[in-house]
This record gives C-alpha cells, sequence and structure tokens, in this order.
C-alpha cells in the first residue's frame, strides 16, 4: 500500500467513524432524556442506557474490522474490541463535554451542531489510535483546542448580557425608550421593554404611583372617536384637553384611573395615574421633561429574560 492510498483509507476511517459518532451522540442523548424523565422504573432506565452503550461497543468493533490494515491494535480479535471500548470511552467523554457546551449557550435548542461535535469527538478519538507521531499529535491538538475553545464558549454564554445585546436580542428600538425626570419624591423603575413598547414606573413614599409607556403611534387598535378619545364600551370614559398637546382621559367605574396622554415624533407617551392629583401634577412634570432614558436607568433591563 502506498503512502497516498494510506492516507485517503485513513482519511475514510476516520469520515466513517465520524458518521457513526455523530449516530450514537444523537442517540445516547435521546436514551439520557428518556431515562430522565421516564415516569418508569429505574431498572428499565438502567437496562436501556447499558442496552445503547453495549450496542456502540458492537458497532463501533464492527466498524474497526474493516481497518486492519491501518490500526495494528485492530489485527487480532481482542484488539478490536479493545479499540471499539476505547473509542467509545474517549469519544462519549468528548461528546458530553460538548452537551455541556451546548446547554450552557442555547439549552441544547440546536441539536445538529451537537451530533456534529461528538462525531467530531469520536473522529478524534479513533485517529490516536492510528500509527505515527505526526498524526497523533495532530489529535491531541486538536482536542486541546476544541477543549478551550468549549471551555470559553461556555465561560462566555454564562456571562450577563451587555444592555445594547439585551436591546438587540429582544429586538426593542432605541427610540421607544425615553423617560421623563423623576418628579420630586419619587423614584423611577423600568419596568421592561419589547419591540412593541417600553414602561416605566415612578413610585414615591407618600405619593400616587403613575406609570409610563411608550409605544409607536397607531400601536393601540381601540376605538377611538373623532378627538381621538377611546369608545366606552360599558363604564364612562370623559377626555378632556389638559394643554401643552397633552389629553387626559379619565376611566370611571370599577377601576377608576386617569390617563395622561402625549403624542409626538411618531410615538405615544401614556402615563397612567391612580387616585391623587398629586399624581397627575407628577404625570404633567414627566411629559414635560422627556429625554432619551440612560444606560444606568435602564440598568434593570438587564435583570428581565433575554432571547436566545
Amino acid at each position: 500500500m502506498t503512502q497516498r492510498e494510506a492516507r485517503e483509507r485513513a482519511i475514510g476511517h476516520l469520515a466513517a467513524v465520524w458518521l457513526i459518532g455523530c449516530a450514537l451522540t444523537h442517540v445516547q442523548l435521546q436514551a439520557v432524556l428518556i431515562a430522565l424523565f421516564t415516569d418508569g422504573p429505574g431498572l428499565f432506565s438502567v437496562v436501556m442506557v447499558g442496552g445503547v452503550v453495549v450496542g456502540a461497543v458492537v458497532v463501533l468493533a464492527w466498524l474497526g474490522s474493516a481497518a486492519r490494515t491501518l490500526v495494528p491494535l485492530l489485527r487480532r480479535e481482542r484488539g478490536r474490541w479493545v479499540w471499539a471500548a476505547g473509542v467509545y470511552t474517549l469519544g462519549t467523554v468528548g461528546a458530553f463535554g460538548a452537551a455541556v457546551v451546548r446547554f450552557e449557550i442555547d439549552h441544547l435548542e440546536n441539536g445538529l451542531l451537537l451530533y456534529l461535535a461528538g462525531g467530531t469527538c469520536y473522529a478524534l478519538a479513533a485517529a490516536f489510535f492510528l500509527p505515527g507521531l505526526r498524526i497523533r499529535t495532530g489529535a491531541l491538538g486538536a482536542a486541546t483546542v476544541l477543549t478551550v475553545g468549549g471551555m470559553y464558549a461556555a465561560w462566555a454564554a454564562g456571562q450577563p448580557p451587555t444592555l445594547d445585546e439585551w436591546i438587540t436580542a429582544n429586538g426593542v428600538d432605541r427610540s421607544l425608550l425615553r423617560v421623563g425626570d423623576p418628579p420630586p419624591g419619587y423614584a423611577l423603575n423600568v419596568m421592561g421593554a419589547s419591540e412593541d413598547g417600553f414602561g416605566a414606573d415612578y413610585e414615591g413614599q407618600d405619593s400616587a404611583r403613575v406609570h409610563l409607556h411608550v409605544a409607536p403611534a397607531g400601536h393601540d387598535t381601540r376605538r377611538v372617536d373623532a378627538r381621538g378619545c377611546p369608545v366606552p364600551f360599558g363604564d364612562p370614559i370623559r377626555c378632556a384637553d389638559d394643554g401643552g398637546g397633552r389629553q387626559l382621559v379619565t376611566f370611571a367605574g370599577s377601576y377608576e384611573h386617569q390617563e395622561l396622554r402625549l403624542r409626538r415624533d411618531a410615538l405615544v407617551y401614556t402615563v397612567t395615574v391612580e387616585g391623587s392629583r398629586t399624581g397627575l401634577s407628577a404625570a404633567r412634570h414627566i411629559l414635560s421633561t422627556l429625554r432619551p432614558a440612560t444606560d444606568t436607568e435602564l440598568a434593570g433591563l438587564l435583570e428581565l429574560p433575554m432571547r436566545r
């Protein structure tokens, strides 16, 4: 056998192990998940997982019989099983590490990448058994790179996101992130943001709570009359001009509250007031001091869930 033929056969051998490794990673992941979440007896889970392990070694031993001329260990019957067990053990350890990394990154939502990585781990394990210092050194170097890269990816995935990352991942339009200065005696507390709007509370110890909501114009699909006043479906609604482009909407009935609305620059600002006229004065102050929210004021968004 020429050197070129040996190289081509070695590549084919590793490619076959890689394909088997991808399939084994998929089967073993499903077996582990079934064992973890099944309602059946524990013995069933042990037998099922054990059967998968034995079946995997048998398949690898069958595959190894076609590579006797490449791997000296495979030329003996006992060596074939030693090779199969070694490739399975090393490959499974690597695939388990890949599963841990994928879980840290996306909770195993992308199974295809895990299966491909698992197959690579089995192929590298098989490469360790090929003769030649260069091949084994290359396999060791590749395994080291994958290990370090996986550890870094898991570490990076565990780091808290930056504000820009959170805003981008949740599809938030930065133009919505606007607040007014807190009135005297009030503290600003950002509540949340999405592609549909932004909300913040202003809370005071002895004052009524007021809530600011910013949304794109046209987002509110409730019926309105010619003045832009909501059409009531039950309890009465009264609207009045509050000056400065503001509209005061009073909701009577079981849930009495007031909304002070301002339409400006394709955005609708709504400040909801529950209770006293002190809160209404605070709402006017908020709408008269509107400005982009600072990163410090938006820091509370990082405590909310972020889309992956």
